[in-house]
């Protein structure tokens, strides 16, 4: 399932988005919006695993493709935000061993951006390679761009830089003729219809497949008596219809897997490991101090049997707050996968600084967090000193859902001046205008 919840769910009713994956009973589902509520949504809906990062929901065990934290530099397209490069994806383990891979996607929205969603969708292409072998790839999101397959247009689009990657629309595979079913998921006329709804309406949420995955059917989740609504809600709680597809599938042999949950682990208190490795009816696994190697084990277990436990609480009881590694270790000795986490100081707060008190006007601002909350589009915005216009900010950087580091934020006013003065800088929550931390920053020439 694909499904933007607008702004957090909370414009009509959380409860309801709950209603609503409940009602198209998805395996799994990529949301979109999730702002501050991904768990809170989660337990709404009644999915027991949670991916931050890719703001993932499943009935079935989550791993990290990648090591669980962005170990890239520098600003991510909107896209890929805190994820890298060649871990867009996480397994999913749909049976003991045996996984498909899914990414998750909200690009930029506006009229006039379709070149930078061009943009946002070339690292995605990637999945159609991580399919190449059949392994099963899915792509949930809102691409606020409509489909080459509705239109017919030849030009250069989103939805044909997927398909020409390998990535198959479920939707219109399932439904083949766009004039008789057009699939509208943006925008619902209910419970707020939005300025001239009727002249907008259009397909820009969609579920894309790819490897050894058949489409069996795809249904359009909105309000009742809407032109596409298949599953019906009342009031329907969002912007945007979600869509749900079936598929048949041949799970891919799982790699090696360990993830740590959750990410930030208050101090003192446990950790869960959740692994799988595949090379024997055992497992190790390890808790060292991030990048240690397995000699420099903290706590662990060794020569679980995977036929009865393969999910294990540690205590962190005496380890310092800080940044650490849970390592899959193999009968060699060899570390076979490594997911990070970090600890938490109790009663720590989230704290900001300006890195240099004096900038220069039209340099970028450097500032430095910790104690954030680590979601995956927290976020610093530039402001002028005692705003009370939390929209207003003039510049802002996405933290990468870093618990603790370094940006540059560089002032985009648009057509506004910045004079010289007095600023602030702003640690703003998951998307959201609650702000964590501020700091000051003067602006000089």
């Amino acid at each position: 399932m694909t499904f933007n919840v607008w702004y957090g769910g909370e414009q009509v009713s959380l409860d309801k988005v709950g209603a609503a994956i409940r009602a198209a009973d998805p395996d799994i589902v990529g949301l979109q919006e999730a702002d501050r509520n991904l768990e809170r949504i989660a337990a709404a809906a009644g999915m027991p695993y949670v991916d931050p990062r890719r703001r993932l929901l499943s009935r079935w065990p989550i791993f990290d493709s990648g090591a669980g934290v962005r170990t890239e530099t520098g600003p991510a397209p909107y896209s890929t935000t805190a994820l890298d490069r060649d871990a867009l994806h996480a397994w999913v383990m749909v049976r003991p061993g045996q996984v498909v891979a899914v990414s998750n996607v909200h690009l930029s929205s506006g009229a006039a951006l379709g070149e930078l969603r061009r943009a946002e969708t070339e690292p995605l292409t990637a999945l159609g390679r991580v399919a190449a072998n059949g392994t099963p790839v899915f792509l949930t999101g809102d691409f606020n761009s409509t489909s080459h397959l509705d239109s017919g247009e030849d030009g250069p689009s989103v939805s044909r830089m997927l398909a020409d990657a390998g990535l198959r629309d479920s939707y219109r595979e399932a439904h083949p003729d766009a004039a008789a079913s057009p699939g509208f998921t943006w925008t619902p006329g209910a419970p707020h219809p939005l300025a001239d709804h009727e002249k907008h309406r259009s397909r820009i949420d969609y579920v894309y497949s790819a490897g050894r995955v058949e489409t069996v059917a795809s249904l359009v989740v909105g309000e009742a008596g809407g032109p596409s609504t298949d599953i019906a809600i009342a009031p329907w709680p969002s912007d945007h219809r979600a869509v749900v597809s079936t598929f048949r599938v041949v799970p891919e042999p799982a790699p090696p897997l360990i993830v740590a949950t959750p990410r930030l682990v208050p101090q003192d208190e446990p950790v869960l490991l959740r692994t799988w490795d595949p090379s024997g009816p055992t497992w190790t696994a390890v808790i060292v101090r991030r990048g240690g190697s397995p000699r420099d084990a903290l706590t662990g277990v060794r020569g679980m049997p995977h036929d009865y436990q393969r999910t294990i609480p540690l205590a962190t009881l005496g380890l310092e707050p800080g940044d650490y590694d849970a390592l899959l270790v193999g009968d060699d000795g060899a570390v076979l996968r490594r997911n990070a986490f970090t600890i938490a100081a109790r009663g720590a707060r989230p704290e900001i600084e300006a890195i240099d008190a004096r900038v220069r006007l039209g340099t970028p601002i450097r500032v430095r967090w910790r104690g954030a909350p680590g979601e995956l589009r927290d976020w610093v915005g530039l402001y002028r000193a005692g705003e009370t216009d939390a929209s207003n900010y003039l510049g802002f950087v996405y933290t990468e859902a870093a618990f603790a580091g370094e940006a540059s934020v560089v002032p985009d006013p648009g057509n506004r001046r910045l004079d010289p003065g007095e600023y602030e800088l702003r640690l703003l929550q998951d998307e959201s205008y609650v702000v964590l931390a501020k700091a000051g920053v003067a602006l000089v020439r």
